[in-house]
């Protein structure tokens, strides 16, 4: 698990060493300096900043196949930025790709309110610390910062302006058209987290998005620990499979975590597959041949992931998932390897044959 130093409140001062943050393949926080998460100020905020980082990483992450149910939304999006002439910066997609879809603390920040505005976000970029950020780089990079991230670290200041230009062209281009979708997503969430917040408290809902309390702090295993903070932001994405973001606000009093939104099947603007008949879409060889459910199970093993993880994205029961599992491990189309304290399934070299075969000849004869 590697070691992020927290956001330090003085750009010439390292921060204090016991409020650190560890990140490795996954995300979590809640616990005050007690690590009594009943002592801690828990809230939950949404943020488009977030939300575009983490589609972003989706879309930096994957070239060709990309998981259900984010293939429908990949598409238009990749289209709408091609017309509108608007090209990710290669450095920044380098991070995602290097850092299995996490990003250096300085590029984030504490969400203040619920839904901030996008230009509030981006404020704090117009002030980074060239030291902090290069500490960051070079921790993140043990081994020297590769060519591709070379520009961050020649220049930080003048790649965070470019950032803030960046970002709100991308939101027009990629993401404006389903705000209505991502909104209404992000709501209903934030109502059911709410409402197990106010019945079952902080640690039932930290437990509920993968953290565990520690003593002095938050953390989830293998991937991220916060020590020293008072309160924790929750932020739920749409787009937030995958490692989650965190970040510590400037005088370490505050922590953000991102999870992900149930329901994200509302981007292809259907329900999740076990939630109707498992009757196969016309035309689906894939569906046809392995049923609707399993099919979407194995179109997301395009990604590493975990069981709960593919349980929340597809809106299945973890049983049923596990089931798929072991289906298709046995087929021999997926396989399972273990990565720290996770169990992590992704598709063997047969699925992606297969998956490569079938859905691009439905893809042909789609566009007839």
């Amino acid at each position: 698990m590697s070691e992020i130093p927290s956001r330090p409140s003085d750009c010439a001062t390292s921060g204090d060493p016991k409020r650190e943050t560890s990140r490795g393949p996954n995300g979590g926080p809640s616990s005050g300096p007690s690590g009594d998460p009943k002592s801690t100020t828990v809230r939950i905020a949404s943020s488009r900043l977030w939300e575009i980082y983490g589609s972003i990483g989706l879309l930096s992450a994957h070239r060709g196949l990309v998981p259900w149910p984010y293939a429908t939304w990949d598409k238009a999006a990749r289209r709408s930025l091609s017309r509108a002439d608007v090209t990710i910066p290669g450095w920044l997609v380098h991070l995602f790709r290097t850092g299995a879809g996490s990003l250096p603390p300085f590029l984030l920040t504490v969400p203040a309110s619920d839904g901030p505005d996008l230009s509030e976000e981006l404020a704090p970029l117009g002030a980074v610390c060239r030291d902090r950020a290069r500490a960051e780089l070079e921790q993140r990079f043990p081994r020297g910062v590769p060519a591709e991230v070379r520009p961050l670290y020649a220049d930080p200041e003048a790649r965070a302006a470019e950032l803030r230009a960046f970002l709100p062209r991308y939101w027009r281009a990629a993401l404006a058209p389903y705000a209505a979708t991502l909104r209404a997503a992000t709501e209903e969430d934030i109502l059911r987290r709410a409402r197990t917040l106010a019945t079952q408290g902080p640690e039932a809902l930290l437990n509920a998005v993968g953290g565990i309390a520690v003593p002095g702090g938050v953390a989830v295993p293998g991937v991220m620990a916060v020590s020293g903070v008072s309160r924790l932001v929750l932020v739920p994405l749409l787009f937030g499979r995958g490692t989650p973001f965190s970040a510590v606000s400037p005088d370490g009093s505050e922590a953000a975590l991102s999870y992900p939104v149930e329901g994200s099947a509302v981007l292809v603007g259907e329900a999740p597959p076990e939630r109707r008949a498992d009757t196969p879409e016309r035309g689906d060889r894939l569906e046809i041949l392995i049923g609707r459910s399993r099919a979407g199970v194995l179109r997301a093993l395009v990604v590493p992931t975990t069981t709960s993880d593919l349980a929340t994205t597809l809106g299945l029961a973890p049983s049923t998932v596990s089931q798929h599992l072991t289906a298709l491990v046995a087929a021999g189309v997926a396989r399972r390897r273990r990565a720290g304290v996770r169990v992590l399934y992704e598709l063997d070299r047969p699925g992606v044959v297969l998956l490569r075969h079938l859905d691009h000849a439905r893809g042909m004869r789609a566009a007839r």
